[in-house]
């Protein structure tokens, strides 16, 4: 029997159909890989910016446990924590009320940054102090 030029013809694909194909694939894997990078850079920044509340949070920690009113200045430091080395920057202002203080601590990777990464504020009353 003799193959008909109709059954050859439908046996496979034609280039073009394979080369639309695989551009269809390449358009949809790059998007998708696009996706998972910003992902994974999102990702890293919020693990930065909690680590950064953590330095904070601990700089207040320590000034709550030394029991000292705190002065009217600035102070700075540097903490490691998983792996890193946090800067600090402390600051206490005077409220309107004489007993109590307001304490801003910036964290931020680099030793004399701009902005901070992570600011927290919280306020400290000297009544507190003398219990």
């Amino acid at each position: 029997m003799q193959n008909s030029p109709r059954l050859l013809k439908s046996k496979g694909f034609t280039l073009i159909e394979l080369l639309l194909a695989l551009a269809i694939f390449a358009y949809s894997a790059s998007s998708i890989l696009g996706v998972v990078g910003t992902s994974s850079r999102n990702l890293a920044e919020i693990e930065q910016i909690t680590f950064a509340s953590w330095v904070a949070n601990d700089r207040l920690v320590e000034l709550q446990i030394s029991e000292q009113w705190p002065p009217k200045d600035k102070a700075k430091g540097e903490q490691e924590l998983a792996g890193m080395k946090w800067y600090w920057q402390q600051k206490v202002i005077a409220t309107a009320d004489k007993d109590l203080r307001a304490v801003t601590v910036n964290v931020s990777t680099e030793q004399n940054a701009k902005s901070p990464l992570f600011s927290l504020t919280t306020y400290v009353t000297s009544n507190a102090r003398e219990k």
